[in-house]
């Protein structure tokens, strides 16, 4: 017999994310086309395949599954091993194994694919303009399902029970949908229905769509159920009805997110290259930040005083149905919740929460069993980057430097919380909880924290928590740690940040290694009893860290009052630097009372207020400073206003009359300074705003060619300033310029967001190499 004519047989794990993909099929189709007999199906580990042929056929099959996946699948990697033949005649998908978790991996949700598109769109069809349409390339993934194996039953389909047409689909390996769990039509699917607060039902099904959209033209306020939650969506050009959304939302300035019809109007609203499209038109499909046209058809209330809107596309059937006959193009459409609380997951609690701000209610009755606000992303050099990272991202694994060999649940800081979960050689983050203000945003903390550890059926055995002693995050892990009986490890904040980026690009450090960090955000705790935000740092891989240099404190009189209302940073930063007799003639001095201002450079030389090194403290007051805002309405708002301006100011040439002066703090008080000489001089302050931030990143590179040890030459940057594009752009052409390997965060926010990684981590990499991170670094 010859070696091709010989028969085997292999067993092959197959691990990544190989479920809910329809990955299932598309091995059955390649078995099949290959003569070869066997079975596929799920289990705890991934997807097990069994195949027997010919050496040659077997053989086949393995170099071209890897090339044969359905859109969004991932295969990490496959471990085969020759096993008896068994003799079979035909290739079958068996039922899932139950067990234990082991590798096994659901994607995130996905929007709707173009085959689903052309369907709803075809007269004939019976899914014809169907509202939850959907197949194994697309539809409700993570916030469907309540556990693994990912099968129907587990979750929140399996009360639908499947019509004959819709189950010959289903078991139908030729078939898109075989095995596609949110899988339905109108007659065994969700039914949807529109309701008014305290009128009960007013339409139902296609009726319901047309009653919602003719209100929404009218300018009325309508909550729309989505895949991870509720949204409110307003007419997105109708200045009245925003602002109405704004005060019945509590939220004056924070800028609102779009919802547009297709690409061609997002190109009217916004610049994109081609990265952006693709991105916008992915399975992801996140909201996208991009420069705004002049001409853009939108309200000025949708983001005031910004240079960016946020826009995407229809990302369910049922965002397609309501653009479908509408005569608007664009929709505010903002998270479901009111203020900083979590987004409403179910009706009764929409109905409930949302009926001071919805006049009416696009509601069904499919489950959203995990809560998912929208993925914020980008555009900047180098592609567009991750702000915020939930739906379309949610539950995709990150990589870890190590194997941990035991689970670690970090549960991030106070702002822009996330939490995450690592185990073996990967880190699951979870969805966006956003700030922890609130009771609510605690406990959805908890609920997020918790959810990750019973999907993956694996339980923390190390907590690590950021070391400020007041965050809701550190208490809840040291609760987590003290019922649980398990340890508990603090770990520095900007030490978090610079351990995230390291770890995104695999640069983390070996042992015997050292790589440096810069870490530029608001607010992070110091070990120095000071507000650190301005960090150099480096890192070995014994998770030895230095603090190399900052940028110069500055005093936050009125200790939080400071970070609402940055001029008060201004104010006091011009008398350091001998330049307060501007005051009284800088466009600050028309928001704030000159007498207020003289008052707080005054309390400004008691020592006892805390002292911050943070930047973005920096480009706040920078903002303040120009006029742009007197109170940061949200997180760094004054900062994003000056950016704006920036952007509008033609070249951006630093200013040669700011020094780097000796020692390792960079001169935050000259450099206010010398924005404030320049606009009383008569410079456009667009101009100005340009000039602060080319000079800022020149003092930046001068600064990490001075502290940085010769030998260490990759540098990550972290921190919530680096979503500034001009401080991205920057630093990151002004450090590979000086002979450094800048990293960039780029799948995972550089704020807060992505912190709960870096933790995990740190955690990771303590626990696999017996160390653990010093809360002070070293001298």
């Amino acid at each position: 017999m010859t070696a091709d004519a010989r028969r085997q047989r292999l067993r092959i794990v197959c691990r990544g994310v190989v479920q809910g993909v329809g990955f299932r099929p598309a091995v059955h189709r390649l078995a099949t086309s290959l003569a070869l007999v066997g079975w596929v199906r799920n289990g705890p580990e991934g997807a097990v395949v069994e195949v027997e042929g010919t050496d040659s056929a077997v053989r086949s099959f393995m170099r071209a599954l890897p090339r044969s996946l359905p859109a969004l699948a991932r295969l990490d990697d496959m471990d085969a091993a020759p096993i008896p033949a068994a003799g079979e005649t035909t290739f079958v998908v068996l039922p899932s194994e139950a067990g234990q978790r082991s590798r096994a991996l659901v994607p995130p949700d996905a929007a709707l694919c173009s085959d689903c598109r052309a369907e709803m769109d075809r007269p004939e069809d019976r899914r014809y303009r169907y509202p939850f349409t959907t197949c194994t390339n697309c539809g409700p993934r993570f916030t469907l399902v309540r556990s693994l194996p990912y099968d129907r039953e587990r979750t929140s389909m399996a009360c639908f029970a499947l019509c004959s047409e819709c189950e010959g689909e289903y078991t139908n390996p030729a078939d898109r949908r075989f095995h596609a769990e949110p899988v339905c039509c109108p007659a065994c699917g969700p039914r949807l229905w529109v309701e008014q607060p305290g009128a009960g039902d007013m339409a139902r099904g296609p009726d319901a769509i047309r009653l919602a959209g003719a209100a929404l033209e009218r300018g009325v306020i309508v909550a729309v159920k989505g895949f991870g939650g509720f949204q409110l969506a307003c007419r997105a050009d109708d200045e009245a009805v925003v602002a109405q959304l704004r005060e019945c939302k509590r939220r004056p300035t924070k800028p609102f997110a779009l919802m547009v019809r297709d690409l061609a109007t997002a190109r009217t609203l916004v610049a994109l290259a081609p990265e952006d499209e693709a991105l916008l038109a992915s399975p992801r499909a996140p909201v996208l930040l991009a420069p705004r046209r002049p001409d853009a058809a939108v309200a000025s209330g949708v983001a005031p005083g910004l240079s960016d809107l946020g826009v995407m596309l229809p990302t369910t059937p049922l965002h397609v149905e309501l653009f479908r006959d509408a005569p608007f193009n664009s929709l505010v459409m903002t998270s479901g919740n009111l203020g900083d609380e979590p987004i409403c997951r179910g009706n009764r609690e929409a109905l409930d929460r949302l009926a001071g701000i919805a006049d009416l209610f696009l509601l069904h009755d499919r489950d959203v069993v995990r809560r998912a606000d929208d993925s914020v992303a980008r555009t900047g050099p180098g592609g567009p980057a991750l702000v915020r990272r939930a739906r379309g991202y949610v539950p995709e694994a990150l990589p870890l430097p190590v194997e941990t060999p035991v689970p670690v649940l970090a549960l991030g800081p106070f702002l822009q919380v996330t939490a995450c979960l690592a185990t073996g050689q990967e880190a699951f983050c979870s969805q966006h909880v956003g700030d922890l203000d609130g009771e609510p945003a605690r406990a959805f903390l908890r609920e997020a924290a918790e959810g990750l550890e019973e999907f993956l059926e694996i339980r923390g055995e190390l907590i690590v928590v950021d070391p400020h002693p007041d965050y809701p995050s550190t208490w809840l892990g040291q609760e987590m740690a003290r019922t649980r009986g398990v340890r508990l490890l603090s770990v520095q904040h900007h030490l978090a940040h610079a351990a995230a980026v390291l770890a995104e690009h695999g640069r983390f450090p070996e042992r015997g290694t050292r790589a440096a960090a810069i870490a530029l955000d608001g607010t992070g705790w110091g070990p120095d009893g000071t507000a650190w935000g301005g960090e150099w740092l480096t890192l070995d891989g014994e998770l030895r860290w230095t603090r190399l240099a900052h940028l110069e404190p500055l005093p936050l009189v009125g200790g939080e009052a400071a970070v609402r209302e940055p001029w008060r940073v201004a104010a006091v930063a011009l008398a350091a630097a001998g330049a307060s007799e501007l005051l009284g003639r800088l466009p600050m001095a028309r928001l704030v009372p000159l007498e207020t201002l003289v008052t707080i450079v005054g309390l400004g030389s008691q020592p006892t207020w805390p002292r911050a090194t943070g930047a973005g403290r920096l480009f706040e007051a920078a903002g303040a400073l120009l006029g742009l805002a007197a109170v940061n309405g949200y997180e760094g708002e004054a900062a994003a206003r000056l950016e704006s301006l920036a952007e509008s100011g033609g070249p951006a040439i630093p200013w040669d009359e700011v020094r780097l002066p000796a020692g390792t703090a960079l001169p935050s008080a000259a450099l206010l300074a010398a924005a404030a000489r320049r606009v009383v001089g008569g410079e456009e302050p667009a101009r100005v705003a340009a000039g602060f931030h080319a000079t800022f990143c020149r003092l930046a590179t001068e600064l990490t060619a001075r502290v940085v040890p010769p030998a260490v030459k990759v540098v990550a940057l972290g921190g919530g300033c680096l979503v500034n594009r001009l401080v991205r752009r920057g630093l990151g052409e002004g450090l590979a310029g000086a002979g450094f390997e800048p990293l960039l965060p780029k799948r995972l926010p550089p704020g807060d967001g992505g912190l709960s990684y870096g933790q995990a981590v740190l955690g990771g990499v303590a626990a696999a190499r017996g160390v653990e991170p010093s809360l002070k670094g070293e001298a």
